[in-house]
């Protein structure tokens, strides 16, 4: 399955688009007019709300159906909708887009409303992506939420298993707790329940099931042609990634407990018993959320998250306290004009009515730069009340003189001189006035928006974990052999292990026959190897063998890796117990000796008069001298270090255990020896002399370390080469 469901070329599906737009589709744009009072209309049999806080003046809504992408071949299509608002792109607010599905394309037996889902076109990279949506099964609509207009496309798909492979609905999928789970998994959040990062994270993953649609997965991810003879081979992988899939499934979990908290909140601000138990709990969790996801998923960021979390618990307090606050205005001559220059003058001097459209932005805008702390966040919109509420006061007499001839049934034309007193009491009752009949409907629509962010983000995250899923991944099976020699295991069969009961059912994809050239190429999903049961042993047979009786004459064990992944096929490094051994003909080279300020230091001697060094240390660099050493077997992948010839007091210097990794050919000191005198580290490449493995080479790196001396700080690199013949 590829990243995205669009097969064409980005550029060339826009122009398919654009030009069914222009009347190559199924019907042309329907043009109607849309306004700040008339905010809803149908065109084309698509229904658009725009709400109150998208348009400022009116707007022509046009909706043209384009072409319908058929995909049959892999069981779907997109009926395609090109939706304009003017010229706007970006809006401000989340408007809603209804568009009727039927239910013919499904085949009999399964739910229409399963069926169905959207898609928007995201122009940039001609690719269809997830939006938030709903399935009105009643209405037969579906219901699209989004901030943004573009190519938005009903998705039908011929069985419900298939949509959960095209298509992500995060408002009706499991991650979308009832209010129990949401707040249970929030107070272990809250209060650092150490079990609730594994309990989310199990949480999220059998949720996430749904996201993919297994069976059909496994036909069609596991398409391996073998290099040379075309027959087909398996697959490959181990379970050295679940550290991962776990961060990202526990962010999942995060994520989804904090939406869904909101959601909780949304219902209880209208009320409930629960009000204050949800709020404390929104405030707690708010920071371990949005570290815990920026954390895991660094590329979509916390930010909408964040100002979601400490939002709500904001816009609560505020509708608090805006309650309490309003009160009722008496207006009168003088207080008619204020309110008219406040609430709808034009002037032709510097002057901006704030709409409920401009005071919904400014409160979106103050949540963002103060999510974490209600008070600081309320100070500063009560702030931009009253400078706003101050500026008619600010006036010369002629421009008050303005705003009273431009009120109707008005005949006051001069404004008297305002006390200090006056102003405030004015000020005052527009602020309250303000609060309580713009606000409410402001602030709703605030905490909407910021709930559908926070959405959007959950949608992200799964997008997130979808893409790594299916990370096509390349893998190279490739026999250790000398240059133009033929495989002395062709045709061997071979079997990856160990498998799923699903990959089980299907064995041919997951058997082969080693080929002559000993190299075999391919790729695969991360996602199939997940449904195998994450294979991660390649287990031979000799060609006669039974393969479901007989025990495999050898196996090769490998670990996953992304993007690639490297099996190689017979003994490339030596074992340990070949590497051991005396190698008497070893030599060391100085490679470098410093750092020079030391060097330096005891060339010249100290100040008491001492003597400098009579060694050129310098000249040293570059001279070979023997070093013979032993390496001696001390466990299964561990030996110990031994030179007469490095001495520390008449002793012979050994060292503690080097651990070796067969896979790599490295043996090396975990830590320093650490003597009297010096600290040394040191380690060893070790490969086979020449491809008919006759002997034994070792490449290593030696660094000494002066200390607890006058030469304290002075350092010498050298490399240690050896070799030995095999017993």
């Amino acid at each position: 399955m590829k990243k995205k469901i669009s097969k064409v070329i980005s550029l060339l599906l826009v122009l398919s688009l654009l030009l069914s737009a222009c009347g190559g589709g199924d019907g042309s744009a329907k043009a109607t007019t849309l306004s700040p009072e008339n905010t809803s209309a149908v065109s084309n049999g698509v229904t658009v709300d725009v709400g109150d806080f998208v348009l400022d003046g009116e707007a022509a809504l046009s909706v043209a159906k384009g072409q319908t992408e058929d995909h049959s071949d892999e069981g779907y299509k997109i009926d395609v909708y090109d939706i304009k608002l003017g010229d706007m792109h970006e809006l401000g607010d989340y408007i809603t887009i209804r568009i009727p599905y039927d239910t013919a394309y499904c085949k009999e037996g399964q739910d229409p409303a399963k069926c169905v889902g959207a898609k928007y076109m995201n122009e940039e990279t001609g690719e269809w992506e997830d939006v938030l949506f709903e399935v009105d099964a009643e209405k037969q609509e579906l219901v699209i939420y989004t901030d943004h207009l573009s190519y938005y496309g009903a998705l039908y798909v011929e069985d419900e298993g298939r949509r959960n492979a095209l298509v992500t609905d995060v408002l009706n999928s499991p991650l979308t707790m009832d209010k129990t789970t949401a707040m249970d998994f929030a107070s272990r959040i809250a209060a650092n329940d150490a079990s609730v990062k594994k309990d989310l994270s199990d949480y999220a993953e059998k949720a996430t099931d749904m996201f993919f649609d297994y069976a059909d997965r496994l036909d069609n991810a596991i398409n391996i042609a073998t290099l040379g003879d075309g027959e087909a081979i398996p697959k490959w992988l181990d379970t050295s990634i679940p550290d991962t899939n776990q961060t990202l499934f526990s962010a999942l979990g995060y994520i989804a407990t904090a939406t869904n908290l909101l959601r909780v909140a949304r219902d209880e601000m209208r009320g409930g018993a629960d009000k204050g138990a949800v709020l404390n709990l929104i405030r707690d969790v708010g920071s371990k959320v949005t570290t815990y996801w920026a954390d895991a998923f660094t590329s979509v960021g916390s930010g909408a998250l964040s100002v979601g979390m400490g939002g709500v618990l904001i816009i609560d307090k505020m509708l608090t306290a805006f309650a309490e606050e309003a009160q009722a205005t008496k207006l009168e001559d003088i207080a008619y004009v204020y309110h008219h220059y406040n609430e709808g003058f034009s002037a032709t001097w510097a002057h901006k009515v704030m709409k409920p459209k401009d005071w919904r932005e400014k409160v979106i805008q103050v949540l963002e730069n103060n999510p974490d702390d209600p008070e600081i966040a309320i100070t500063a919109l009560e702030a931009g009340f009253r400078k706003y509420a101050s500026e008619f006061f600010d006036l010369s007499a002629d421009q008050m003189a303005e705003v009273a001839s431009d009120v109707p049934n008005v005949t006051v034309k001069r404004i008297p001189a305002f006390t200090e007193a006056e102003k405030e009491q004015m000020i005052d009752e527009y602020v309250a006035y303000m609060k309580d009949k713009t606000m409410p409907a402001v602030l709703t629509s605030a905490e909407n928006y910021m709930i559908r962010k926070a959405e959007e983000t959950q949608l992200q995250a799964i997008e997130a974990i979808k893409d790594y899923y299916n990370s096509r991944i390349s893998i190279t099976m490739q026999e250790n052999l000398p240059e133009g020699e033929k495989s002395s295991y062709a045709g061997y069969k071979f079997r990856f292990a160990p498998l799923s009961d699903a990959a089980t059912e299907n064995k041919a994809n997951w058997t082969g026959k080693w080929p002559e050239s000993g190299n075999i190429k391919t790729s695969s999903t991360l996602i199939g190897i997940m449904t195998a049961g994450f294979p991660h042993t390649v287990e031979f047979f000799k060609p006669d063998a039974d393969m479901d009786n007989d025990k495999p004459e050898f196996t090769v064990p490998f670990v996953i890796s992304v993007p690639s992944i490297t099996i190689t096929v017979g003994q490339l490094y030596p074992t340990l117990e070949e590497i051991c051994g005396t190698y008497s003909d070893a030599v060391i080279t100085i490679l470098d000796i410093g750092p020079p300020e030391v060097v330096q230091a005891l060339k010249q001697g100290g100040e008491d008069g001492e003597e400098g060094c009579d060694i050129d240390l310098e000249a040293l660099i570059g001279q070979s001298q023997g070093l013979p050493f032993t390496l001696t077997q001390t466990g299964a992948n561990t030996a110990i270090f031994e030179s007469a010839d490095m001495e520390e007091e008449g002793e012979v210097i050994s060292g503690k255990d080097l651990v070796y990794d067969p896979a790599t050919g490295i043996l090396q000191w975990s830590e320093p020896l650490v003597t009297e005198e010096a600290s040394i580290t040191l380690n060893f490449s070790c490969t086979y002399k020449d491809e008919a493995k006759t002997a034994v080479l070792v490449d290593g790196n030696l660094t000494e370390t002066m200390g607890g001396s006058e030469m304290a700080g002075l350092y010498i690199k050298a490399a240690l080469k050896g070799e030995k013949p095999l017993e």
